[in-house]
C-alpha cells in the first residue's frame, strides 16, 4: 500500500499507525488511572477542604466555622528569633531525620549488596535474613526495640551495661533523635538491598569480564563501572525511600513518643497530636497539606537533580 505524504513530503501512514497505538493504550491504562485518582486525590481534596475549618472535637458544642487560611498562617507565620513556632522545628527535624536516614541508607544498601552479590556459601541465607526488618511492622518493632533493647534497666543495653560496670544511658530521653535515625534506617535499609542487589545482579557479564581482563581493580570495578550501572536502581531506591521515611510515625509513637519534648517529632507525628491531643482537625489537616506540599517539592527537586546529571554525563 502506498503511504500518503505529506506537502513536505513526510509519509503519514506510520505516524497514523502510531496514534492508533496510542489510542488503543488507553483502553488499558485509562480505568487504572481513574481509580487510583479517585483513591488518592478525592482524600486529598477532603483534606484540604478540613484545613480551612475551625473544628475542635473537644468542644462538639462549638459550629464548624470556615477560616480561610487561618490554619496555615498559624503555622506558617514566622515567630521573633530564636524562639520558633512549633511547626518550624518539627519541619526542620523531619528534613534531618529524613535526610540522615536516606543517606546512611543509600550509603550501607549500596555496599552490602556489593557483600551480598558474591557466590559464596551461605550467601542465599544472608539475603533472607537481612530482608527480615522490611517486613517486621513498624509498631512491633519499636516495642521491641524500646522494651528489649535500649531500656536501661531490663533492655540488653542494661543487662551489658550492669554486667561491664558502664553508665547507663536512657537513649531514648538523651539521644532522641539519633535513635529514631537508626531505626528508620534498621527498617529502610532492607528495601535498598533489595532494589540495589538486583540491579548488581542485573550487570552484564561481558563488561565485568572485560574490567577484569583490563586490569581494573576493586575499587575502580566497583565506583567506577559497577555504581554507574546500578545508578538508576539507586535512584529509583532513593525517591520511594524518601516517600516511605518521611511518612513513618509508628515507630516514633512507640519508642520516644515524640519526646521529650517535641525533641523527635516529624510531621505526621505532628498532624497526629493536633487531631487527638488539640482535638483540632483543621489545624491537623492544614499540616497533612503541608506536609504532603513537602514531600512533592522534596521528590520534584531529587527527580531534577538526577534528571540534570543524566543530561550532563549522558
Amino acid at each position: 500500500m502506498r503511504d500518503r505524504v505529506r506537502p513536505d513530503g513526510r509519509a503519514l501512514w506510520g505516524l497514523d499507525m502510531d496514534i492508533k497505538k496510542v489510542r488503543a493504550g488507553r483502553r488499558y491504562y485509562l480505568p487504572a488511572a481513574i481509580v487510583v485518582g479517585l483513591m488518592t486525590q478525592i482524600p486529598f481534596l477532603i483534606t484540604i477542604v478540613y484545613s480551612t475549618l475551625r473544628w475542635n472535637l473537644a468542644r462538639p458544642d462549638l459550629p464548624i466555622e470556615f477560616r480561610g487560611l487561618q490554619n496555615y498562617i498559624h503555622f506558617l507565620a514566622m515567630p521573633n528569633f530564636p524562639q520558633l513556632s512549633i511547626f518550624y522545628r518539627v519541619l526542620w527535624q523531619t528534613v534531618v531525620m529524613t535526610g540522615t536516614a536516606l543517606a546512611v541508607c543509600t550509603v550501607l544498601g549500596f555496599l552490602l549488596s556489593l557483600l551480598l552479590d558474591n557466590d559464596v556459601p551461605g550467601v542465599n541465607v544472608a539475603r533472607t535474613l537481612i530482608l527480615g526488618p522490611f517486613f517486621v511492622m513498624a509498631t512491633a518493632a519499636g516495642v521491641v526495640w524500646r522494651a528489649t533493647i535500649f531500656s536501661s534497666r531490663f533492655g540488653w543495653y542494661g543487662v551489658i551495661a550492669a554486667n561491664f560496670g558502664l553508665p547507663r544511658i536512657d537513649f531514648l530521653s538523651a539521644y532522641p533523635m539519633t535513635v529514631i535515625i537508626a531505626l528508620f534506617v534498621w527498617q529502610w535499609l532492607p528495601f535498598f538491598v533489595l532494589v540495589t542487589l538486583g540491579g548488581l545482579q542485573g550487570l552484564p557479564d561481558d563488561v565485568m569480564d572485560s574490567a577484569r581482563i583490563d586490569g581494573c581493580n576493586w575499587f575502580q570495578t566497583t565506583f567506577l563501572i559497577k555504581r554507574p550501572l546500578v545508578q538508576n536502581h539507586l535512584n529509583v531506591a532513593i525517591m520511594l525511600g524518601l516517600v516511605f521515611i518521611i511518612k513513618e510515625f509508628a515507630i516514633i509513637i512507640t519508642t520516644t513518643g515524640g519526646g521529650p519534648g517535641t525533641r523527635s517529632y516529624n510531621l505526621p507525628f505532628l498532624v497526629y497530636r493536633q487531631v487527638f491531643s488539640a482535638s483540632n482537625v483543621g489545624r491537623a489537616a492544614a499540616v497533612a497539606v503541608l506536609t504532603v506540599i513537602l514531600t512533592l517539592l522534596l521528590v520534584n527537586v531529587l527527580y531534577s537533580t538526577i534528571k540534570k546529571r543524566r543530561t550532563m554525563y549522558g
